[in-house]
């Protein structure tokens, strides 16, 4: 497996999400995953801004949380999209599920350090 892949698939993309976000073809894509050629430096960058962009939002949602009235028992119910804790507004992620999932899953690690 590819270092490519391993992103990927951190971000909960599939072939036909990541081909659609880096704006590139399919079969490009699973090339780059099954195989150790590497994509193209602006391929990366867009990859990096993602993840950058997947921290961000999970940085923000995780500080939109109400944390006096937040208890233990709260955090695996949490919804980073309705209850007022939004991600981003208007992002590019929200058609993708992957991304939102990160988002979801580092919010609630960070919220559930308060509890550390």
């Amino acid at each position: 497996m590819s270092n490519f892949k391993a992103i990927m698939d951190l971000f909960g993309l599939s072939p036909e999400d990541a081909a659609t976000y880096l704006k590139v073809d399919a079969a490009d894509v699973v090339r780059w995953c099954e195989m150790h050629e590497s994509p193209p430096i602006d391929v990366w960058q867009k990859m990096v801004q993602l993840f950058d962009t997947i921290r961000f939002a999970a940085e923000d949602a995780a500080k939109a949380a109400d944390l006096d009235k937040l208890q233990a028992t709260d955090l695996n119910g949490l919804s980073y999209r309705q209850d007022g804790v939004q991600t981003t507004p208007a992002s590019p992620l929200d058609a993708l599920a992957g991304p939102q999932r990160m988002i979801a899953a580092m919010a609630t690690a960070s919220l559930a350090r308060v509890f550390v």
